[in-house]
């Protein structure tokens, strides 16, 4: 009746009424879903109790993410418990037995339960495959009971099926008893009606219909061998055309070595066997021999009586060559395991069939033929409690998604030992991902166990051994803090701080002493050397940075510089450092130390003004001294001088040379006053004062005198070469000037001061440390062009004050005179100065 029509959800089929036991054939999970999805989601939007038991390939979790996809709502239909889903395994089976009578009367529980809560029936989809079916007669009565239910209750019933499980004969069977029955064909979903009562072309018809729709051959045949029905599998596997062969002798697909074999398949059939996967050879129409597996199945009109037979090919050719190389390649698996000690085993889940291969007797203890017999009961016997509990909830996963699987046991051997070993392995699946073969390899891992015992050990023991330095590594870390803080508050003390600059990467490192030298935060970081470099007074800078350049040539970098902090405070530093050198003596580092000097050099800076004012006072008190000592033989000469017989005498002369002599004396330390007080004389400025000072004394007497001075310009001596240099020059000039013009009335005095050359000195009182010192040679010349000295007189002769003065002070210079008489006088002196002649302390 139209009332009772419900919307069936399937585009195909349209609306449908309760009652309705249809069935559908799939090759993938998307051809399945393309069904159940729509059919169930129909159901829940017409207040329909909704019952989904899964198949194999899908999973109830999976099962509600696409349901979720098509009813965005579904969970609201979960929560109100419209609609249950369980899995395949589940739905057939009691306390481990398959009990078809349970699972009917289920089905009506569950029907009485949804019209109870105001649903308007049952809609049912299940995976009949799932069930654990004893036969096929079985599995039909099943479905025979089935449709008897739904066809009384207000309930429809889907059926899915996989079509690559079913054969021609399961074909029929399924659509028999079912009203119709969803097969998908040239891309499109078709409904084939089926009827209990059809005739004998109408079930051939049929089972066309649902051949065309199958890649495998599948021909329909009469008893004598004529071929009445040629699907396009069957064109594809032997390349004849329907029009080419319809009507003509199976047995033109025989090849000659197997003449009158499909007579054979036809009696035995007739006889009541059934022939499932026979494996023999076929010829092509091209003539090409080809393996097939071959399925021969009846057909009956209603009175049971045979009136053809269907048969079923599959091209397995390929599969036959692939399992002569997978033989090939067990038989170099087999050597191969049987070397090096591994067991593989192959276990057939359909069959429950175990085979092994490879090592056995060496990895067990058994014998071949004693572990053939254990099949898988070599897992329930052999291997250790415990890890059997963890192998079977793993194996279980394995089996329920399909995938490979790496575990370790212990295994017990024929003498009673245990070993180690690793079950390395794949779990098989099919089309519709269902595992079916499991092939695995075991390998004896026991010494490699006892390696691994060995090395934790191992680790264990030298966790240990790290734990005890790891506790005197803390010790000494803390011993280095407290270390590092002692050299932290000594460099704070001592205002020292050391550095260390990567001349690759321009880092620059600085202990907190450092940073604060240089008035910057010690957390701060991102310092190089630039950044130092431009905290130093803009007039040492180019200093320092040269250097730096100098030292890393290798020269010694010892350095006093300022620097400016960032509030404009000036300090000084002195920074001292070595270069680090790589293997190829390129450097690649400095480091050093650098200590604030302020303090120090200040007072340095305070003693040394207080020094030089301390000189100065000395050498003033020293020239009035001499002054003093100038004037009071000027007033015993003016004594003198009122007689008037001794205006001329050698006392007057005395006094006046004297005079002269203190006055050499004084102008030194007027040049020193004059020098803020430092130890070293300009000789020659010195010099010309004093010879213009001789000639001022002597000019009203030598008014035509002439003086050439050439002296080589800044020579610096200390006051041990000064002061009887000074007094040489004084008596030379002053006795030329006394006696070389008597008579004459032009003349001149020439003196020369010049460097002759550089060498080394050895002073004799350092000879004996064995250090050379670096000296000068001068030449002294002091001559005039007057009267010159008698040929008949010798230096050494002379009993006169001042040439026993010159002779000794020529001698206490350790230099040389020499006399010559050309043209005039001309005395030579050769003397060597040390450098540190110009540097030592001032003689008084």
């Amino acid at each position: 009746m139209k009332e009772n029509l419900r919307t069936s959800g399937i585009d195909i089929i349209g609306d449908i009424s309760w009652r309705t036991h249809f069935c559908q054939f799939y090759q993938t999970r998307e051809d399945l879903m393309d069904i159940l999805v729509p059919y169930l989601k129909a159901g829940l939007e017409n207040n329909e109790f909704c019952f989904w038991v899964t198949s194999q390939t899908l999973d109830v979790q999976e099962a509600k993410k696409i349901l979720r996809r098509a009813v965005p709502d579904v969970d609201v239909y979960f929560e109100k418990g419209q609609i249950e889903i369980i899995p395949y395994s589940h739905g057939y089976v009691n306390e481990g037995a398959s009990d078809s009578e349970i699972v009917l009367n289920g089905w009506v529980e569950k029907l009485n339960q949804a019209l109870a809560n105001d649903y308007e029936g049952l809609r049912l989809t299940e995976n009949t495959f799932g069930m654990e079916k004893k036969d096929w007669s079985d599995f039909a009565a099943y479905e025979e009971k089935l449709d008897n239910i739904v066809g009384n209750c207000h309930m429809m019933a889907l059926c899915t099926y996989p079509l690559d499980r079913c054969n021609a004969t399961e074909i029929i069977d399924v659509v028999i008893n079912h009203q119709f029955a969803l097969i998908k064909r040239a891309g499109k979903w078709e409904q084939i009606e089926s009827c209990k009562r059809k005739k004998t072309g109408d079930k051939i018809q049929m089972l066309a219909n649902i051949a065309e729709s199958s890649d495998d051959a599948i021909i329909t045949k009469s008893l004598d061998g004529v071929i009445i029905s040629w699907n396009k599998g069957a064109e594809q596997i032997y390349g004849y055309s329907a029009k080419e062969i319809l009507g003509k002798s199976i047995s033109i697909l025989e090849p000659l070595t197997l003449v009158e074999e499909a007579k054979e398949l036809v009696e035995l059939i007739k006889q009541g066997d059934r022939i499932h996967h026979y494996e023999t050879l076929r010829l092509r129409k091209d003539g090409k021999i080809i393996n097939v597996s071959l399925t021969l199945s009846p057909i009956f009109d209603a009175s049971e009586n045979l009136i053809a037979i269907l048969v079923i090919a599959r091209d397995i050719t390929k599969s036959k060559k692939a399992e002569e190389k997978l033989q090939k390649s067990e038989e170099r698996h087999r050597i191969v395991t049987e070397q090096t000690g591994q067991v593989i085993y192959d276990y057939d889940l359909r069959m429950d069939k175990c085979t092994w291969s490879g090592a056995i007797e060496e990895v067990t203890g058994y014998s071949f033929e004693e572990f053939k017999k254990f099949g898988k009961d070599v897992w329930i016997k052999n291997i250790h409690l415990r890890d059997m509990n963890y192998m079977d909830k793993k194996f279980h996963n394995v089996r329920k998604t399909g995938d490979k699987f790496k575990e370790e046991l212990r295994l017990r051997r024929k003498d009673g030992t245990c070993i180690y070993i690793e079950n390395n392995g794949v779990c098989l699946t099919n089309n519709e991902g269902q595992p079916y073969r499991a092939i695995g390899i075991l390998k004896d891992i026991t010494k490699m166990k006892e390696a691994e015992a060995k090395l934790k050990e191992t680790l264990d023991n030298l966790e240990k051994l790290v734990e005890k330095r790891t506790a005197e590594l803390e010790k000494a870390y803390t011993s280095l803090k407290e270390s590092e803080k002692s050299l932290s508050e000594a460099q704070k003390m001592s205002h020292l701080g050391n550095w260390d600059w990567n001349i690759v990467t321009n880092e620059f490192y600085g202990s907190g002493e450092m940073y604060r030298i240089f008035g910057l935060n010690p957390q701060e970081s991102g310092a190089t050397y630039d950044v130092f470099l431009s905290f130093v007074h803009p007039e040492d800078r180019e200093y320092v940075d040269t250097a730096t350049k100098e030292a890393l040539k290798g020269k010694t970098y010892a350095i006093d510089y300022k620097i400016v902090l960032l509030d404009g405070e000036e300090r000084i530093v002195h920074s001292q450092g070595e270069i680090i050198f790589d293997e190829k003596n390129t450097p690649i580092g400095m480091k050093g130390t650098v200590q604030d000097i302020t303090g120090r050099k200040r007072a340095e800076d305070a003693f040394e003004k207080i020094e030089i004012a301390r000189k100065k006072e000395i050498h003033h008190r020293i020239k009035n001294n001499l002054q003093v000592i100038s004037s009071l033989l000027d007033l015993k000469a003016d004594k003198f001088r009122d007689r008037g017989c001794v205006e001329d005498s050698e006392v007057l002369s005395a006094f006046r040379e004297s005079q002269d002599r203190v006055m050499s004396i004084a102008l030194i330390h007027e040049e020193l006053h004059e020098g803020k007080g430092t130890d070293t004389l300009n000789f020659s400025q010195y010099l010309e004062r004093l010879v213009n000072n001789l000639f001022q004394t002597y000019r009203l007497g030598n008014a035509t005198t002439s003086l050439n001075i050439e002296l080589e310009e800044n020579l610096s001596f200390d006051m041990d070469i000064a002061i009887p240099l000074g007094m040489i020059v004084n008596e030379l000039v002053s006795n030329s000037l006394k006696h070389a013009f008597i008579g004459r009335d032009k003349g001149e005095i020439r003196i020369e001061l010049c460097r002759e050359k550089t060498g080394e000195y050895t002073n004799s009182i350092e000879e004996s440390k064995s250090e050379g010192c670096k000296s000068s040679s001068f030449i002294l010349t002091v001559s005039d062009n007057g009267v010159g000295i008698s040929e008949n007189l010798v230096i050494e002769d002379l009993n006169s004050l001042g040439m026993q003065l010159v002779t000794s002070l020529v001698d206490q210079l350790d230099g040389e005179l020499e006399l010559k008489r050309n043209n005039g006088t001309e005395f030579a002196m050769r003397f060597t100065v040390t450098k540190n002649n110009q540097a030592s302390t001032p003689a008084l």
